[in-house]
């Protein structure tokens, strides 16, 4: 009686693990499968395309891209310094007045008008020159007096002889806008590069994240056939019930693993999403189809000099500070000319024109009449605080942009170095867990099969699946590490535009 009672309650404990397993099988199999949104669009996409496409949306690259031209209207501004400046006056006045003549005791109406027209046109040159070329014509009609009329025809040459002298100060402002252009197209340069590492790691890790949820429920799968069979062995006696605790703790874990890794899917997903930006009306229920697979670049490493030669000529961080050196060396240069006195010399010429007639009063440079004058402008302010605050500024400046300048350099060297050792070990990485994971395969199925034919036990399998496991993610990562590691390289020697086939930056 008491067997019989024993043996009912063995079957429903074994039915309940039975509908336990299935329920289990059930969930994960629709956990799986669930989709990201009903209406969700795939977007398949290789890595150059997701590159192109995400340089072309991404909202801060394209407000930062408005900065070169922004400085370049400084520029122009500061080059606008040296045009001519053409000018002219007209002016005309008419009065009425009385007047007595000698003795006479009758006064007398006086009519007067005068007119003063003048045009001139200037420019000042880089050299500390200022010429003027003006003409004119003045006139007075009268009804007491002649009527008078004069031209005139001039030439000034004002040129700085101490202070504003030479190329090197007046061209100062010019070229220092045009270094803050240069700086501000590294600046761009740096940002898209950053873009473009930022897209290429979403890009892989959105395929890696979708390997890791592959491999994850194949060690599910794994573990839920060990469950199965393990229940079975059960049934014929072959094995103990304790065994079957150990199998469905295994189950829920990797049940928990296979979460963990859709869930990164899923945020990954949604990063290359907001990196790529795409014009879609379901934007973020879209889904990325990585076309492209992870390969090893043909000769994609140099020796480390040439990869720090590199890092030397197009990091652009190196370029900005080399930049702002040369700004500063300009500024010593213009602030040392604000020390000198100002000192001009001028030379005016030119030809002048009477007549009683208008028609004949024209400026004319044959004119007999002439005159001419010249001299010195001397101004020098005492003590000179002003100027001489101004040059030790800027030398305190240049000697703080020339330690910038050799800590860059040292920066460069060493992340170019690190990237570099980086790379060397990621990519012996690859060939060191193929390997483990060809093993670790092997010795799974010789662990099942020892269990088979009872010489192991579910404990041996179920960590030699873990093991195989294990060694399947190690080897997806780590050819995505060495992808990674090849990219910190070229952003670590400023390359990264020129290698993808970039060069509107």
């Amino acid at each position: 009686m008491s067997f019989c009672y024993k043996s009912h309650y063995m079957k429903i404990n074994d039915l309940k693990i039975l509908i336990s397993f299935l329920f289990l099988l059930f969930y994960i199999s629709g956990l799986s499968a669930q989709p990201v949104s009903e209406t969700s669009d795939t977007l398949k996409i290789t890595l150059q395309d997701a590159i192109l496409l995400g340089l072309d949306n991404n909202p801060t690259l394209n407000i930062q891209r408005l900065d070169p031209e922004l400085t370049n209207t400084i520029a122009k501004e500061e080059s606008g310094a040296f045009d001519p400046v053409l000018g002219a006056s007209l002016q005309k006045s008419t009065s009425k007045s009385q007047r007595r003549l000698g003795a006479s005791r009758t006064p007398f109406d006086m009519k007067d008008e005068r007119f003063d027209y003048s045009a001139q046109i200037s420019e000042a040159l880089p050299t500390g020159t200022i010429l003027n070329i003006n003409a004119g014509m003045t006139g007075s009609i009268s009804n007491l007096y002649t009527d008078q009329y004069s031209g005139t025809l001039g030439f000034t040459i004002t040129q700085s002889l101490l202070q504003g002298l030479g190329f090197g100060y007046n061209l100062a402002n010019l070229r220092q806008a045009k270094l803050d252009v240069e700086i501000s197209k590294s600046e761009l340069k740096g940002m898209a590069e950053n873009v473009i590492a930022q897209i290429e790691t979403g890009y892989w890790d959105v395929y890696l994240t979708e390997k890791e949820t592959a491999i994850q429920k194949q060690s599910l799968e794994l573990a839920e056939k060990q469950l199965f069979e393990s229940l079975e062995r059960v049934k014929v006696g072959k094995l103990p019930k304790l065994e079957i605790a150990a199998v469905e703790a295994e189950v829920a874990a990797r049940r928990s693993a296979l979460i963990d890794a859709q869930s990164q899917n899923e945020q990954a997903r949604l990063q290359l999403i907001y990196l790529l930006n795409p014009q879609l009306e379901n934007l973020w229920s879209s889904v990325p189809s990585t076309l492209d697979q992870p390969f090893l670049p043909e000769d994609s490493l140099d020796t480390i000099p040439v990869h720090e030669k590199l890092g030397m000529k197009y990091r652009p961080d190196l370029e900005q500070a080399r930049f702002a050196l040369k700004k500063g060396e300009l500024e010593v240069s213009r602030t040392k000319n604000g020390l000198l006195p100002k000192l001009d010399f001028f030379i005016s010429m030119g030809r002048t024109t009477y007549s009683e007639f208008f028609d004949k009063a024209y400026p004319d440079i044959n004119s007999p009449f002439y005159q001419i004058s010249g001299g010195l402008t001397f101004e020098f302010p005492v003590p000179n605080r002003q100027a001489s605050a101004r040059l030790d500024r800027a030398k305190f400046s240049k000697e703080q942009e020339e330690l910038a300048v050799k800590n860059m350099e040292k920066t460069v060297q060493l992340d170019v170095r690190s990237s570099y050792t980086e790379v060397l070990r990621s990519r012996q990485q690859i060939e060191a867990t193929r390997v483990t994971r060809e093993l670790q395969d092997k010795k799974l199925a010789a662990e099942v099969e020892k269990f088979r034919v009872g010489k192991s036990t579910n404990i041996l399998v179920l960590q030699a699946q873990r093991d195989y496991t294990t060694s399947q993610l190690e080897e997806a990562r780590a050819m995505v590490a060495y992808l990674d590691a090849l990219l910190n390289l070229y952003v670590a020697e400023g390359t990264l535009l020129q290698r993808r086939g970039i060069e509107t930056f």
